[in-house]
């Protein structure tokens, strides 16, 4: 497994950090007409466009009300009810997921056991990091951001992509300026991309 840092990434890092989503699609070297399915998120409808992919995006019924996370469904968009994905088997190329699982707390085993089943080759997972050992103010900055959500360890996550039986081939640790709110954002991994290959 290959493993990289960012640099430090300024504000907006919202939306500087969706150009290592954009650059690793373009690594995995997709065909023409590759389907990209979006779980909570239509940042990428102008670069499939441009790339020539099938993208389709998902996002929740109606939008949580116990968090500060950003809601993207669109009014002709596809919606799912935060558990059961509308989906066949092997249906897309590539699922993204950024940012996203966190959100879903209890049905994240559940969503990840569909979304193995439909993804033909790879996930990308973006996720917020946490641990025991983390400063209290980054605990007091998830619970924040998601009241019931569930953020998880590297060591946690990468637990999981092996019950799943997902090969982990990408680790792009993501390093932002407004983390020196916490402690020197080298000390910790605050928010990571994992790129997985579908066995």
């Amino acid at each position: 497994m290959m493993i990289y840092d960012t640099h430090l990434i300024a504000e907006p890092a919202t939306i500087i950090r969706l150009k290592y989503i954009e650059d690793e699609i373009k690594s995995l070297d997709l065909p023409n007409n590759s389907s990209i399915l979006d779980i909570g998120g239509n940042q990428f409808q102008t670069f499939c466009k441009n790339n020539n992919y099938n993208y389709t995006m998902i996002d929740l019924d109606i939008p949580l009300t116990n968090g500060t996370g950003g809601y993207f469904a669109d009014k002709n968009g596809l919606t799912y009810n935060g558990r059961d994905l509308p989906f066949e088997e092997k249906s897309f190329d590539l699922i993204i997921i950024s940012f996203v699982l966190h959100h879903a707390g209890s049905n994240t085993f559940y969503l990840l056991e569909q979304i193995k089943k439909i993804a033909r080759r790879y996930i990308i997972i973006c996720e917020d990091l946490n641990a025991l050992n983390y400063p209290i103010k980054w605990h007091e900055r998830c619970i924040h951001h998601q009241k019931n959500g569930v953020f998880r360890s590297d060591e946690e996550w990468k637990y999981i992509f092996k019950f799943f039986n997902l090969e982990c081939v990408k680790q792009i640790n993501i390093r932002c300026q407004r983390d020196t709110e916490f402690s020197d954002p080298y000390k910790y991994i605050y928010r990571v991309q994992y790129t997985l290959q579908n066995k």
